[in-house]
């Protein structure tokens, strides 16, 4: 990934995402004005003041140039939802959001799971994806590309796919994986109770019809790099983000 500061905000973004029409970036914690547990450019609710908290979306609006950002309430579950940028605050209960129109913002907020971007920058068409080791189990990275097939006819083959930062094979640690994941899935253990979820989702996203070479994994471990909330490492922590829109170019 590359390094960039948009309005004084460190951010992160894919090589393989930029392409005319799209803008995107993974935020981090430094930025912002929350205080305390969450301090940084925390974008979850919850544990840190509203105010901070809507300070901090309208920052990374800002830097964006983004007309709004929408979110969901996310569940762990596979529901994808569709968005017009008219909506305010959480739009639903979804773990995915989709979108044809230019401006919109849509973010997944983290603190260990994935967020996996989709993008059809020559069809005008995006999603986000939120991918905890629930939604991998869900496989929430087909049911994504299943619903732009079917809301908006884009064909796997068109899109490019970003594994965002999260729980690294490095740290994710299932001590009751016998019980949470599929026994199928002891192909992806690297050592004994930890597995690697960052391989789990490409091989979801190729066996959905992604071309391999279109998929980019970030290869950060998010429990590992201090410079993002995890709720491995702190427990009772914040939020950070990843955004993905189109831009006027696409219209």
């Amino acid at each position: 990934m590359k390094k960039l500061t948009l309005n004084n905000i460190p951010l992160l973004a894919f090589e393989s995402l930029a392409r005319p029409g799209l803008t995107h970036c993974v935020t981090t914690k430094e930025g912002g004005v929350s205080q305390g547990q969450c301090e940084g450019l925390n974008l979850g609710h919850g544990i840190d003041s509203q105010e901070a908290v809507s300070q901090n979306l309208e920052l990374l609006r800002q830097a964006l140039g983004l007309e709004r950002i929408v979110w969901a309430k996310q569940v762990h579950g596979t529901k994808m939802m569709a968005v017009n940028g008219d909506e305010t605050g959480p739009v639903a209960e979804a773990d995915g959001l989709a979108t044809d129109r230019p401006g919109v913002g849509l973010l997944i907020k983290q603190a260990d799971c994935q967020a996996v971007i989709l993008a059809a920058p020559e069809r005008g068409v995006i999603a986000n994806l939120h991918v905890g080791w629930r939604g991998n189990v869900a496989n929430m990275p087909a049911a994504g590309v299943r619903f732009l097939q079917e809301k908006y006819g884009v064909e796997p083959s068109e899109l490019w796919a970003a594994i965002g930062p999260s729980l690294g094979p490095c740290c994710s640690e299932f001590v009751n994986h016998a019980q949470e994941l599929p026994s199928d899935w002891l192909l992806y253990s690297v050592r004994p109770n930890h597995f690697d979820l960052w391989q789990v989702t490409w091989d979801q996203l190729t066996a959905a019809g992604v071309p391999a070479p279109n998929i980019e994994t970030s290869g950060i471990c998010t429990k590992c790099n201090p410079k993002f909330y995890s709720y491995r490492r702190e427990g009772v922590t914040g939020r950070f983000g990843t955004v993905v829109a189109l831009t006027p170019e696409t219209s």
